[in-house]
Parts: structure tokens; C-alpha cells; sequence
């Protein structure tokens, strides 16, 4: 297994880092474009492939530790491009959102590549709930970033200006999904400790994430919070979403180890 891991791992890797730079390049060329997004899907169905058969290695969704919750991020990250360059031929989104997908997978070689036993707090159906459901969230709310910077740019994202439409659909869908996320953490807490939320320190800036994604979605249609305004809340909302994910699991002891 471990060595299946190491060649979908590297395979997947160099596709998305090939993949960015032909769709780069293909900006205006069809031909190098359609082979960035053909090593694009190649190194998607390479992450699908290590993650099912890492998963009935060891019967549980395999997203814990930095390396296989950071694959998880670029599998969304790279799923949810792909579908929006199909759905908004926004063929300008995908050299960053393969970029986001290879620093993604760079960061995870950093990791343990190590299968191990799910914890008893962790052994339960609301985890796959809930890890599923936030790491879903976390690739919008990135692409939901990475628009705000093409629209701080004034980069075209979709050859159909459906730039705006995109970051409504990113910031709607991943705050419907993360509320889900928050509700299955909630009852999973409540099995493991007892109570609905603690202050534990995970909880509490999940919490404030969510309390931030409200805000965004509460005032993204009110004329003050137009252009630039909507575009920081995006890219200031990821920020928050990467240091909860990776600066506090790297950073300090939690219920959501990375280390």
C-alpha cells in the first residue's frame, strides 16, 4: 500500500503542476488547454483511485494526519475546478486552481503516508459526515478565494464573465456544506465528550468560521459590499479556514492532530 501511495501521490503531483502550466500556456491555444485539463482529470482519478483503495485498507474515510487531509482538500480543490471549467468554460480558473491543487499535494509530501487505526472518539458514522462535508467546504471556499483574486486582477475566469456567478455558487454551496459539517461535529461531540460544544480550541474557530461565512452570505447582496468589498471577504475567509485547519492542527494540540 505504501508504495501504491507514493506513485498516485507523485503521479497526482506532477499532473497538477504539468496541468497548470499547459493550461497557462493554452490560454489561447485550444490544443495545449484540452492536454492540461486531460493531465488535470489523469491526476484527479489518480487521488480517487489512492483514496478508495486506502480507504478498504483500513474501513474508514483515510482523512486524518497532514498528508491524507491535504489530499482530501486537493481532490475537492481540483474536482469542483474541473466541473466549473466544464459547467462556465472557465478555462482562465483552471491554471490556479491546479496551482492551489499542487501546493496542496507539495504540503501533504510533508506528511505520513502511514495508515493507522481510527481512534475510538473518531470510530464513528459521523465522521465521514463530518470530514467529508468540511474538506468539501474548505475546496470552495478556496476557489471562492482564488476568484477574488481574478476579480481583484481583473483576470477573466469564465469565457462567459460568469466570474461573479462562480463565486456565489462556491461561497453558497460551501457554507450550506459546512453547516453541515458543524451540525455532524456537534452530535459526534456530543457521542465522544457529552456535550454539544466545548471550548476546545478546534471547535471554537470553527465556530468563527461559520460565524464568518454567515456575514459573507448575509451581506453579499447589499450594494455596499459589492467589488472589492466581496472579493476580501473571500480571499480573508480562506485565510481564516487555512489557519484553522492547518495552523491550529500544526500549531497546537487539538481533537484534529495533523502533526
Amino acid at each position: 500500500m505504501l508504495e501504491l501511495t507514493r506513485m498516485a501521490h507523485y503521479v497526482a503531483l506532477g499532473c497538477y503542476a504539468l496541468a497548470a502550466l499547459l493550461c497557462l500556456a493554452g490560454w489561447r491555444t485550444d490544443r495545449l488547454r484540452r492536454a492540461g485539463v486531460g493531465l488535470a482529470a489523469l491526476g484527479w482519478v489518480a487521488q480517487v483511485v489512492l483514496l478508495a483503495a486506502r480507504w478498504g485498507r483500513v474501513g474508514y474515510l483515510p482523512v486524518t494526519g497532514l498528508f491524507s487531509t491535504l489530499h482530501f482538500l486537493a481532490i475537492w480543490l481540483v474536482g469542483m475546478a474541473l466541473y466549473l471549467g466544464w459547467r462556465y468554460r472557465a478555462k482562465g480558473l483552471l491554471p490556479g486552481a491546479l496551482a492551489l491543487g499542487a501546493a496542496s499535494l507539495a504540503g501533504a509530501s510533508g506528511g505520513s503516508m502511514d495508515l493507522q487505526p481510527l481512534s475510538p472518539a473518531l470510530d464513528t458514522p459521523l465522521f465521514l459526515i463530518h470530514v467529508a462535508t468540511s474538506f468539501a467546504a474548505y475546496g470552495l471556499f478556496g476557489l471562492a478565494a482564488l476568484l477574488g483574486v481574478y476579480r481583484f486582477a481583473g483576470v477573466p475566469g469564465s469565457a462567459l464573465g460568469e466570474e461573479r456567478r462562480m463565486l456565489d455558487e462556491c461561497l453558497y454551496l460551501g457554507y450550506l456544506l459546512f453547516t453541515w459539517c458543524m451540525v455532524a461535529g456537534s452530535l459526534w461531540a456530543y457521542l465522544a465528550w457529552g456535550s454539544y460544544w466545548t471550548w476546545r480550541i478546534k471547535g471554537l474557530w470553527s465556530t468563527i468560521v461559520w460565524f464568518f461565512y454567515s456575514g459573507v452570505i448575509h451581506v453579499r447582496h447589499r450594494p455596499a459590499w459589492q467589488g472589492w468589498r466581496l472579493n476580501a471577504l473571500s480571499v480573508a475567509g480562506f485565510g481564516l479556514v487555512l489557519f484553522t485547519f492547518l495552523g491550529l492542527g500544526l500549531l497546537f494540540e487539538t481533537s484534529h492532530p495533523l502533526r
